[in-house]
């Protein structure tokens, strides 16, 4: 009988380690990766989830846990006139448990596609699709200034292809020529002539072809380039840390 209750006991402590295991694969901050249509910012804890969803405009909390392969969700705060009170989506993850693949229960297709995000740089990437190691110099660098006052422009790479994104995420050129045209006549007059390019360009970036793409951005009204350098300021662990950029203007 003893032997019986010890089994019974020892089955229970580790059915309840594997459960508080599978937990730590969620434990952190996990946002939407750019190819996802919709934003969603998800920080678990141990027992409860913070939710920020686009779609609904606000941000809510759940209790959760894990049965199989569902995350069973009771809803903590938030507005009941649109959020369930209970609710269970499907989940999936990759091999190196970095990407989270959710969605509701009754869906066919994983199309939330979540990563998990150790700081706000990687937040920036993440937001982007790009992964970007800025270069670094050693001349005198001053602060990019209002974040108003400037129209960012991303360039990496992926599979050796240059990559140009801004915050709208698009690639090509014909959609950037009415980005930045719009972006400039929705400014004042007095603004204009403090508008700016700013480039995030990855160091594997060669000059002439960041000099070509700046001979095609001459040709709209905005006239001045500001480019963003390295520095060991900008990462916080604090995963949605604004970042004050330093770099410098060039022609």
């Amino acid at each position: 009988m003893k032997k019986t209750i010890l089994f019974i006991t020892f089955l229970a402590v580790c059915v309840s380690c594997k459960k508080e295991n599978e937990k730590s694969n969620f434990i952190g901050n996990w946002s939407s990766t750019s190819d996802t249509n919709i934003e969603i910012d998800v920080v678990f804890f141990k027992d409860s989830m913070v939710i920020d969803n686009s779609l609904m405009y606000s941000t809510y909390s759940d209790k959760w846990k894990i049965k199989g392969s569902k995350i069973e969700q009771k809803l903590l705060r938030g507005d009941t006139t649109v959020l369930n009170n209970e609710n269970t989506i499907d989940f999936k993850f990759n091999l190196t448990k970095d990407t989270l693949l959710i969605k509701p229960e009754n869906d066919s297709i994983f199309h939330i596609k979540l990563r998990k995000i150790k700081n706000n740089f990687e937040y920036l990437e993440n937001k982007i699709g790009l992964d970007l190691i800025l270069p670094s110099t050693n001349e005198t660098l001053t602060s990019f200034g209002k974040k108003n006052l400037s129209f960012n422009i991303y360039i990496g790479k992926q599979n050796d292809s240059i990559i140009l994104k801004t915050d709208e995420y698009l690639q090509n050129f014909g959609k950037l020529e009415y980005q930045i045209i719009s972006y400039y006549y929705s400014k004042n007059e007095q603004e204009k002539d403090s508008l700016k390019f700013t480039l995030f360009t990855d160091k594997s970036i060669k000059t002439k072809d960041l000099d070509s793409i700046k001979n095609i951005l001459k040709k709209f009204p905005i006239k001045k380039f500001f480019r963003i350098y390295n520095s060991e300021k900008y990462i916080k662990d604090d995963w949605k840390a604004e970042i004050n950029w330093i770099g410098k203007y060039e022609n």
